[in-house]
């Protein structure tokens, strides 16, 4: 398999609530169904994001946009299923999770290898109570996804799968057995068929999965049968477990490969919509993006601006001051990720009617969580006292070390305010420079008006430390290089007259460009009336 790393914050978009999240526990699980995935529309890798003590894995499967993660074998240890579903959950936000292997049988005069056991429900054999003259079974049985068993109930007439001696595979319902054993031994394997009589079968992370997921999620275990825990285990381990784990992955296929299978939990497929005059993915947010992050990058328009930022912030800090929707932001970020600078970004939005040293208490805060983990508990009284603390923090925490804070969406709007906001900025950024190991941490902040204008005299050494780019709204050959990019993505017939009036009309502005096309695809119409139409709103809109 190829795979393509990329930064989590890169994969932030695809956390919306579609994601289908598909757990392994072995090598050989893993293998088999990274070679079901296909990369993500835009993509030519799956996409491999490392988190915290896991590796997540981003693609599609059949209709479904997925993300994939193994554990380790077990329910209990560090890395097994209880621990790595849990993580996954947090970092995810996935409604949806589906665990997809290999297990025992334990009726070989009945099942064959390859038949797959769907979990009805999941009981933890090993919880028990061990009396002198009896052992009481204490574990909680778990019942799966009503929806999700209901799915794979109704698949069983249209669903094949042929095992390695050529007869049809069987799907089995069951309630299956989980515990921290590796099952290999025909005495043992028949002392908890004759505990659990109404069990087809067993395995080892089923406890984890549903213990991680409780009720907060839907969750469903598929395993197909590699042996049957009788001593032979080894025979022809291999091929057992290759036909085990590709029957499990074609009964997950007939789920996946449907457009409306988990409509009902919220998840909705990725198909095309088809037009007669385009084909348009849903993915429509990747090609006309409002903040980038690394996925994006195919469809970013390099411009003169991103070399002159590159230059200036190898040396200094910079203040980008121009226009809304002239992609200050973007420009920004863009340059950072590439350049792979670590980067703090710190939007000031949210501040909108507070006086300007809650602006700097705001940047203490966002500092302090970033460098710590936690919410700070300081609580300065001062301008003063916020810029001795900030100083502090990133003496402790990035002496020596490279760190670029972004500071944007500045809300102020009278004279008097930028003012005060710009001297004590400048004061911050003079003052960090006195402190021996913090060079290499630089301040860049983007804003609609100069803020060079606000210099005093006596902070003149400002020009020192902080460089200031204007940044104009696009050039027409820049926004050409835009429109041809889109129109070559999602093959739309515009007429040579109506995209130089588009050109001419949006007077340089990407945000204007992007809204354009949104917006037709959005009502789904495809004719010179509704570019017509479209175009004139826009523009009373926009300008």
């Amino acid at each position: 398999m190829i795979y393509k790393d990329v930064d989590s914050n890169s994969i932030a978009h695809l956390l919306d609530g579609d994601l289908v999240l598909l757990v392994t526990a072995t090598d050989i699980e893993t293998k088999y169904t990274h070679l079901k995935i296909e990369p993500l529309v835009g993509h030519k890798e799956i996409l491999r994001v490392f988190e915290g003590n896991h590796t997540y894995y981003f693609g599609v499967f059949g209709n479904y946009k997925v993300a994939h993660v193994q554990c380790s074998m077990g329910s209990i240890s560090r890395d097994s299923s209880i621990m790595t579903v849990s993580s996954a959950l947090t970092f995810l936000k996935t409604t949806v999770v589906i665990m997809i292997g290999i297990a025992f049988g334990v009726e070989e005069e009945i099942q064959k290898i390859g038949d797959v056991l769907v979990a009805e429900s999941v009981i933890p054999y090993n919880v028990k109570r061990v009396g002198e003259s009896k052992t009481i079974s204490r574990g909680i049985e778990a019942q799966s996804s009503q929806i999700l068993l209901n799915r794979f109930k109704n698949i069983i007439g249209n669903w094949e799968f042929f095992n390695g001696d050529d007869t049809k595979a069987k799907m089995i319902f069951t309630r299956i057995l989980s515990g921290e054993e590796l099952v290999d031994n025909l005495e043992y394997r028949n002392k908890l068929k004759l505990e659990f009589p109404d069990s087809k079968g067993g395995e080892m992370e089923g406890a984890g999965l549903y213990s991680a997921c409780g009720n907060k999620v839907d969750w469903i275990l598929v395993k197909g049968i590699c042996d049957f825990a009788d001593g032979n285990k080894k025979e022809n381990k291999k091929i057992n477990q290759k036909v085990a784990i590709e029957s499990a992955l074609s009964a997950c296929s007939e789920i996946f490969n449907s457009p409306f299978a988990f409509q009902e939990l919220g998840v909705k497929a990725i198909n095309n919509i088809i037009d007669e005059s385009c084909c348009y993915s849903l993915y429509i947010g990747d090609v006309l993006f409002e903040y980038y992050d690394a996925l994006k990058e195919n469809y970013y328009i390099e411009r003169n601006s991103d070399y002159i930022f590159n230059q200036y912030v190898r040396q200094y800090g910079v203040w980008i001051y121009g226009p809304s929707g002239c992609g200050k932001s973007n420009l920004i970020v863009r340059n950072l990720i590439k350049n792979k600078i670590p980067f703090i970004q710190i939007n000031l939005a949210p501040c909108i009617g507070s006086n300007i040293e809650e602006f700097f208490k705001e940047i203490l805060y966002e500092i302090a969580f970033y460098a710590e983990g936690v919410s700070t508990e300081i609580q300065p009284k001062s301008f003063s006292e916020c810029s001795k603390c900030l100083m502090a923090i990133l003496n402790k925490y990035y002496s020596n070390k490279e760190l670029l804070i972004f500071i944007e969406e500045i809300p102020i709007n009278s004279s008097e305010e930028k003012k005060e906001f710009c001297e004590k900025i400048f004061s911050l950024i003079i003052s960090k420079n006195f402190i021996i190991g913090l060079d290499k941490v630089k301040f860049v902040l983007s804003s609609i008006d100069n803020p060079s204008l606000s210099i005093s005299e006596i902070q003149q050494k400002i020009y020192q430390h902080l460089m200031f780019i204007p940044l104009t709204y696009w050039g027409k050959d820049e926004i050409i290089l835009l429109v041809d990019k889109i129109i070559g993505v999602f093959n739309v017939c515009l007429t040579s007259d109506f995209k130089s009036s588009l050109i001419e009309r949006s007077k340089g502005s990407p945000r204007f460009i992007k809204k354009f096309f949104r917006s037709i695809y959005t009502l789904n119409k495809f004719d010179d009336k509704t570019y017509v139409n479209i175009l004139r709103d826009i523009e009373r809109e926009l300008n």
